[in-house]
């Protein structure tokens, strides 16, 4: 079924009935691990956090693979994190905020039949959240942040939902996404 939801136009949904995983996309700093948690948690599923993962199976962290290891291998190494994480359902996966930008990710997210939720921020929020925090890879100054949120902001608008997260509290995030047509 599609038409016009509160931002635009609704994808339709796939024919086949949708696997129980929620996959929160969304740029850094718009609250995917915080919001993720709280949801899996209201849900009673496991809850994945794709960054957390990867830097636990490298013993790196995100900017140290991008810095020593480079951008592709990390992209390799995110998607097989994904696809790791998506073999056990239900579930909710905070993707990395270059993960549903990735063709091959968004296509194997697609094919597995996950909800995406996009949880939009607004660039001022998304800045005051990031700029303190030092293992963010892409992070450099403001305008380079705002450059990187435009290239990928026509990729998270392909998600399934999109939930406002900038001035609401976690709990009030996790709630609008409760009221969604899920499954």
């Amino acid at each position: 079924m599609s038409g016009n939801g509160p931002w635009g136009p609704v994808r339709p949904r796939m024919s086949r009935q949708r696997t129980q995983l929620i996959y929160l996309v969304g740029f850094m700093g718009s609250g995917k691990t915080t919001t993720g948690r709280r949801l899996a948690d209201e849900l009673h599923w496991p809850f994945v956090d794709l960054d957390q993962t990867i830097e636990a199976g490298q013993g790196l962290s995100i900017r140290q693979i991008f810095e020593q290891l480079g951008e592709p291998l990390f992209r390799e190494l995110e998607h097989a994190a994904l696809t790791e994480a998506s073999k056990s359902e239900p579930g909710v996966i905070a993707l990395g905020g270059g993960t549903f930008v990735q063709p091959a990710n968004m296509d194997f997210i697609r094919e597995r039949g996950g909800t995406t939720v996009w949880l939009d921020c607004p660039f001022e929020e998304l800045l005051r959240r990031s700029e303190g925090i030092e293992t963010r890879p892409l992070f450099r100054d403001a305008a380079s942040f705002r450059h990187l949120l435009e290239q990928r902001i026509p990729f998270y608008r392909l998600a399934h939902f999109r939930v406002s997260s900038g001035s609401q509290a976690p709990q009030q995030v996790v709630e609008q996404i409760l009221r969604l047509d899920l499954f």
